[in-house]
């Protein structure tokens, strides 16, 4: 889980005024003096806390990934086989319109996969789609060698 920092109060010391004079207790060098007190509190101590049984959880980083790596291709693979099957039932004008977006949704699909997830902060969701781009056919690449090694092809 990622750690947040702790919200902390800086309040002048001993009830001075800090614009007035600068303090017994500072150096010539010193910019700021004062007390630091932690708002780090429970409950109505901080206006900063938030209750844990009221925090929204969301999914976990493995479900993102697995999210990323399975469904997500799968629908844009659907969503592409449709346009293909809706190109070749029309003309030739919405054929190539249709064609065209069934080729486009994959990069725009993965491309603005990648970008939301990181900018959201879903990273695990970006790092399932990054697999399926690059780990999958890598795998697949390196299986058909192996499958031609035992073949005697090479």
């Amino acid at each position: 889980m990622e750690e947040r920092p702790e919200a902390i109060e800086i309040s002048p010391g001993d009830d001075e005024n800090p614009w007035e004079e600068v303090s017994d207790k500072a150096s010539s060098n010193t910019l700021l003096t004062g007390d630091v007190t932690s708002l780090g509190g429970e409950g109505g101590n901080s206006p900063y806390w938030t209750n844990t049984s009221m925090e929204s959880k969301g999914l976990s980083n493995g479900a993102w990934f697995a999210i990323g790596l399975i469904p997500t291709p799968i629908a844009m693979w659907m969503a592409s086989f449709l346009f293909v099957i809706i190109g070749e039932s029309g003309g030739d004008l919405m054929e190539d319109l249709f064609f065209s977006l069934a080729w486009l949704i994959w990069p725009i699909g993965l491309i603005g996969g990648i970008v939301w997830s990181f900018t959201k902060g879903n990273k695990y969701f970006a790092f399932g789609l990054l697999t399926t781009l690059i780990g999958l056919p890598a795998v697949l690449f390196l299986a058909l060698i192996v499958f031609l090694f035992s073949l005697g092809a090479f």
